[in-house]
């Protein structure tokens, strides 16, 4: 019992120390020492006057016996129950893994069903519609960006990381068609003060962060969107002015929550969201010298 009830102890303070080795050793001291003095106690005060003997001589041979015996049994004890604990934390952390690796491939797949907006494609094709009576060289050109934004998400589908610099290259491509159906009205500043080429993240991160911006703001050439890309260190902190609309698009059910879950399965580094009235900001931990 006071093996069981140490381990279970240890479970509860200790549930983020990793080195089960460590953790064993360390167990051990506190059983053994708290059983001494349970011995000792039980010993001289419940079966000495149960029996209606002495009490037991600290220093005497059947004293050392009765402690002796009880101390390796209370050893072999700890070692099993810790084996246990071992063996059942191991099951708990593989079924963790296995349910957290499920709800990666679920979001990866309802991610790549819903990058590929409807409303943002219908939309686009309908500004496409009106750019090749207006103005021929400017639709060519729409149709080259359309074509390297699609291209860019199918060919993502797959990959877990990707540079900063690709989805940097993919966004100017994403808001070029962005600018073009909504004019003045939004705008675009990077201000990145680091080698793109050195950072990943995962991709598809800042289409999604600004699709949402577009999707919940309104926005006028008097009070235009402004998005702004920056780097602080080795965060990424995407910045838009809070103008809501009064009714929301529908939602495509992809959202802040499909990053922070994408950032769960690879990295411990966590995505950090800042809502004020005015602004609404979210830092991405970059990661560095991955290999990708």
């Amino acid at each position: 019992m006071i093996a069981y009830a140490v381990i279970e102890v240890v479970n509860k303070v200790g549930v983020n120390f990793k080195a089960a080795l460590l953790r064993f050793v360390m167990e051990l001291p506190v059983i053994l020492f708290i059983t001494f003095w349970w011995l000792v106690f039980f010993l001289q005060y419940i079966e000495a006057p149960f029996i209606g003997g002495p009490k037991y001589e600290g220093n005497s041979w059947q004293f050392r016996l009765h402690i002796g015996l009880y101390i390796i049994a209370t050893v072999f004890i700890c070692i099993f129950q810790s084996g246990l604990n071992f063996y059942k934390q191991a099951q708990e952390k593989a079924a963790e893994a296995e349910k957290l690796q499920r709800e990666y491939a679920q979001v990866r797949l309802q991610a790549l069903k819903n990058q590929v907006n409807p409303h943002f494609l219908y939309n686009s094709l309908s500004v496409l519609s009106s750019l090749v009576h207006l103005s021929p060289e400017t639709s060519d050109k729409f149709i080259q960006q359309l074509t390297k934004a699609y291209r860019y998400i199918l060919e993502q589908k797959d990959v877990e990381w990707v540079t900063l610099k690709s989805e940097l290259d993919f966004l100017d491509a994403y808001f070029f068609l962005l600018q073009i159906r909504f004019d003045k009205k939004i705008k675009l500043v990077k201000e990145i003060a680091l080698d793109p080429r050195d950072y990943a993240l995962p991709p598809l991160t800042l289409q999604l962060l600004i699709e949402n911006a577009v999707k919940h703001n309104k926005m006028s050439n008097n009070e235009p969107l402004t998005i702004r890309i920056a780097n602080n260190g080795e965060f990424l902190v995407v910045v838009n002015n809070v103008n809501k609309r009064e009714q929301h698009e529908t939602s495509t059910g992809i959202g802040l929550e499909n990053i922070q879950k994408r950032y769960a399965y690879i990295t411990v580094k966590k995505i950090e969201i800042i809502q004020t009235d005015d602004n609404f900001s979210v830092r991405i931990p970059l990661i560095k010298d991955i290999r990708l």
